[in-house]
Parts: structure tokens; sequence; C-alpha cells
């Protein structure tokens, strides 16, 4: 890195959600965010795939590989779909530039900036793995077996934070709200979704990371999700992927 990053944005499952990145976006500015990470399934979903993965590409954000990403390059990813979501990548494929695809596929699994590490499922390199699967044994022994103190994921579009000190694991949801990243523990941190949450409020999430004040600070933003939804259906996509918003 060229200079230290203070403040941290990171962002998950943007799924092809344009209204939603766009609002997202006007929100970091304000937070002063001064660098932005991609967790993966950028597309999928939404109506937009092409526009947002140009935003991306354009801002200059670091992005990593989602299971949606995964399965554009190699489709036997689709297998770990249901119908409609293989069905669904298929037909977001067809919306990608030839360009953009292979920029999507071409994603790394995971990233490592500083003492944080970031991956779409599940450390250390999972696109499929769900954190919310995973038994506190298990995050235990990937606490215990690397130096990273922070994860980074995303995945099962719910925010949540999972905790270990001294053997013993502990998880709660999150909130709007500003979290002290305490000293001698380890987190992994589910960062929600940006373009499909599934947590009962269907505003934007996403999480600032600021390492000087080893905080966490998780952003409800609002946008017009009824365009989005529009959209959708002009698209005939299934109708699951708008009532998810509404």
């Amino acid at each position: 890195m060229d200079e230290p990053w203070v403040k941290v944005a990171v962002l998950s499952d943007i799924h092809g959600n344009m209204e939603a990145l766009e609002a997202v976006e006007a929100d970091l500015r304000l937070q002063g965010a001064d660098r932005v990470i991609c967790l993966g399934d950028n597309i999928g979903y939404g109506p937009d795939p092409q526009a947002v993965v140009d935003r991306l590409r354009q801002r200059g954000y670091l992005s990593i590989l989602g299971n949606h990403e995964f399965a554009l390059g190699d489709p036997r990813g689709r297998r770990w779909f249901n119908f409609q979501a293989a069905e669904n990548n298929i037909e977001t494929e067809k919306l990608l530039s030839k360009d953009n695809k292979e920029f999507c596929c071409r994603l790394p699994n995971s990233i490592e900036v500083e003492e944080a590490h970031f991956v779409h499922g599940y450390p250390p390199a999972s696109v499929f793995r769900y954190l919310d699967r995973q038994s506190d044994a298990s995050i235990a022994t990937l606490f215990g077996s690397t130096p990273a103190t922070l994860f980074f994921v995303g995945h099962t579009h719910r925010l949540a934070l999972v905790s270990g000190r001294n053997g013993t694991v502990t998880r709660r949801a999150l909130q709007e709200e500003t979290v002290m990243l305490e000293p001698d523990t380890k987190y992994i941190v589910n960062c929600g979704s940006v373009g499909q949450p599934r947590d009962g409020d269907r505003r934007a999430k996403y999480i600032v990371w600021d390492r000087v004040k080893r905080q966490l600070i998780v952003r409800f933003v609002a946008y017009d999700q009824k365009k989005t939804m529009q959209k959708i259906r002009d698209l005939g996509f299934p109708e699951i992927y708008a009532l998810r918003l509404r």
C-alpha cells in the first residue's frame, strides 16, 4: 500500500442492484471511507450486473470472487444453486459483456489487508460455505490456526458478528450500530448484503472498518427499491427476486 488505509468500506452481495449501490456510494462518501472492498456476488438476481461491474471497475474498488461469479467461469458451480438461481446465472451471463465476464472470473478467492482477511463465504477461501452453518469448534480451530485477527465475509445476506477469545466463541446479530474491537479477540464479520438483504429490513447494508479507532460502523441505507423491483420484472426474472426487495 502506498499510504495507510484508515476507513475501509466493506460491501457484499450487491447482486446487480444499481440503485442500492449508488445509495451506498453516496453514504460511504459521507462516512469518509478511503477504500472500498467488495466481497463478491456483485452479480446475480438483480437487473443491472453490467452497470454494477462497470461501476466497480471504474471506481477501482477491490473485489473478490463470490459463488455467482464462480459459476460464470465454471458451470459446475451452478450445481450449488437451486433451479431458479442456476437459470438466473445463465441469464445474468447474457447481460455481461465478454470483458466484464472475464473480469468476474479472474477475481481472487480472497485477499488480505493488514490484519484482516476478506472472503465471500468462509475463510480461508471458500465461496460456498456459510458462516452460520459452521460449528463453534470449527470457528475456534480457524481462530487458532492463523495470525489474522479480523475476517470479513458475506454470502448469508445477514449481518452478524462472531468473536473468539481464549477458545470461547460467541455470536450475535448486528444492528445499525458501532462496535468496538477488543484487544486479544478475533472476529468474523458478516457484512450482510447491499443489494438483497434477507433480514426483514430491505435497506442496503454495509460495514465501515475504522482501523485507527478499531471500530466497525454498521450502515443501513435506504434507496428506491420499487425502481429495482420493476427492472427485475421487466427482464422477466423470477418474481421472488423482486419480492425480496419489498
